[in-house]
């Protein structure tokens, strides 16, 4: 009966769409050795996103036509929380052109071309704003779209900024906290 249980909890939470998060502490003994402290957390990464999408689609200083190409880099994690970045990336995609439904977001397979032709490695997905853009004048894209999870005073927080690619000039940013569940 309790493994059912938890697997309809489980069940339940990914169909919400939450990501299943690892908070890791390390803490040092009398005898100077560390042990790990591993707990589960579920934070409303969705819910976030949505608010911040809504947002952006309200913005008048963002122009949104279908002719308008935008470069989704790779959430980057500036806390103590192992996440999924590729799933949250990809969360973020999909409420991009669920809300705004006007961008032609530049696909895996362009970027990965382009690295290729730059002689940036495939294996890092991190990139810092400078090599990002790179990749985003390359492919032309309008915008470039750069997120964060950070932490600040103790909570954990989502920063999103707009760019425009041309001039590198930030036309929106956002920064929300993600609730726990």
């Amino acid at each position: 009966m309790s493994k059912n249980l938890i697997f309809f909890f489980i069940f339940l939470l990914c169909i919400n769409s939450c990501s299943l998060l690892k908070i890791k502490k390390s803490s040092l003994k009398e005898s100077n050795t560390s042990t790990e402290n591993t707990n589960i957390i579920f934070l409303n990464f969705k819910n976030a996103i949505e608010n911040i999408t809504l947002e952006m689609s309200n913005d008048k200083n963002i122009f949104f036509s279908k002719k308008i190409s935008l470069y989704v880099n790779m959430l980057r994690n500036e806390s103590n929380i192992f996440l999924e970045n590729k799933k949250l990336t990809n969360v973020i995609k999909n409420q991009i052109l669920k809300k705004i439904n006007v961008f032609n977001i530049i696909n895996t397979n362009q970027i990965n071309q382009s690295r290729k032709e730059l002689g940036i490695s495939k294996d890092n997905n991190f990139l810092n704003a400078s090599i990002a853009m790179l990749l985003a004048r390359n492919n032309n894209a309008t915008y470039y779209l750069d997120s964060s999870v950070v932490v600040d005073n103790k909570s954990l927080k989502l920063k999103i900024k707009l760019i425009l690619v041309k001039t590198g000039e930030i036309i929106f940013y956002k920064t929300k906290n993600l609730c726990f569940l």
